[in-house]
């Protein structure tokens, strides 16, 4: 459940900046301090770890494709080897960034292998955020929408879906009816408090552009995942 929550909530912060500018990396400067000083040692010492996790990683999907070939109808194997190749993709952003659209890309074709036999809507979700993230557009919405027709109050599909609308659609005031269902249904104060975050910038915004749907970024960068369990 903890991974599941760390991969949805790196996907609100990438909106909050998105929207509006102000996130944790800008609290140092508008409340004291200044912006503190870089450590030129320690950045390169966590960008040689990512490194050498996302190449672990890569050592760990092969496995798993390998023994996918010999058990094709395995789904929990396929979940788990698409949320490998989602957290892939996340990795990659960083430390490689050409093999970013294909990592997600591989995500799909692994939750949709498992939605053959499981029409799971926290899959559909999954492969959702996925197919966003690698230009899948069109199949990131149908998912969307085919989740939450199945399942009208799952919180991290209205989240994520209002996350869909700001950046692809630039549709703030679809997003913000998104984020306010999820807001009703959040089961404890942090997520209603994440999304009171994001309604409120987002409005901000319309007042400022009232003209202006919503955004002008359409590809944010930290990834867009939450809800498949290990």
């Amino acid at each position: 459940m903890k991974k599941k929550t760390l991969r949805f909530y790196a996907t609100i912060l990438t909106v909050l900046i998105s929207i509006a500018m102000i996130g944790s990396g800008f609290l140092g400067y508008f409340f004291g301090g200044g912006i503190p000083p870089v450590d030129s040692n320690s950045n390169s010492n966590q960008t040689a770890n990512a490194a050498a996790d996302y190449q672990a990683r890569k050592v760990r999907i092969e496995a798993m494709v390998q023994q996918a070939k010999v058990d094709p109808g395995n789904v929990p194997l396929q979940t788990s080897l698409g949320n490998e190749y989602y957290d892939a993709g996340g990795a990659a952003e960083v430390v490689a960034p050409t093999e970013t659209a294909g990592n997600y890309k591989h995500a799909v074709e692994a939750y949709q292998n498992v939605l053959k036999t499981n029409k799971d809507p926290n899959v559909m979700v999954d492969m959702a955020t996925a197919a966003f993230k690698s230009g899948d557009n069109d199949l990131a919405e149908k998912s969307f929408k085919e989740a939450l027709a199945l399942k009208p109050d799952l919180y991290n599909g209205l989240a994520n879906y209002g996350v869909f609308l700001a950046n692809v659609k630039q549709d703030l005031p679809g997003a913000i009816i998104q984020w306010e269902k999820a807001q009703n249904i959040a089961l404890n104060s942090t997520d209603k408090d994440r999304m009171k975050s994001l309604i409120s910038q987002a409005q901000s915004e319309l007042k400022t552009n009232p003209a202006a749907k919503g955004t002008s970024n359409q590809n944010p960068n930290p990834a867009l995942k939450n809800t498949t369990g290990k």
